[in-house]
């Protein structure tokens, strides 16, 4: 049986809908995560783990998503995931969550993919 996190509230579940509706899974497609998704999801991890070089790449994330759709809407967003992110992260690294695990792996493979488009990105 596999175990699942006791941390999937609602902000968590949708957190998982949207991320699985969001790509069709294949290797080669854009990244289907906004820069200031990724942000967040860094943010989270450097909260959970305190690792600030998560955070550096946090900023890098967060400064082509202002390029992109400004700061308030970047802040709000981000600001809105980050809980979300360390739910995720608690439930992977703490409770052992294989469901956590693979959408971790699954955002971090995107955000990568993400990372390497970011001195393109913006007007």
């Amino acid at each position: 049986m596999t175990p699942r996190a006791s941390l999937c509230g609602a902000p968590l579940a949708g957190l998982m809908v949207g991320l699985l509706a969001a790509g069709d899974g294949r290797a080669d497609t854009i990244p289907p995560y906004p820069p200031s998704t990724c942000a967040a999801l860094w943010e989270g991890y450097a909260d959970v783990l305190g690792d600030e070089g998560e955070r550096a790449l946090a900023a890098r994330f967060r400064a082509a998503s202002v390029k992109l759709i400004g700061a308030t809407e970047t802040d709000a967003l981000i600001d809105e995931r980050r809980p979300w992110m360390r739910d995720l992260l608690a439930a992977y690294v703490y409770d052992q969550d294989d469901q956590s695990r693979d959408l971790f792996e699954r955002l971090v493979t995107g955000c990568g993919r993400l990372e390497a488009d970011l001195p393109y990105l913006g007007p």
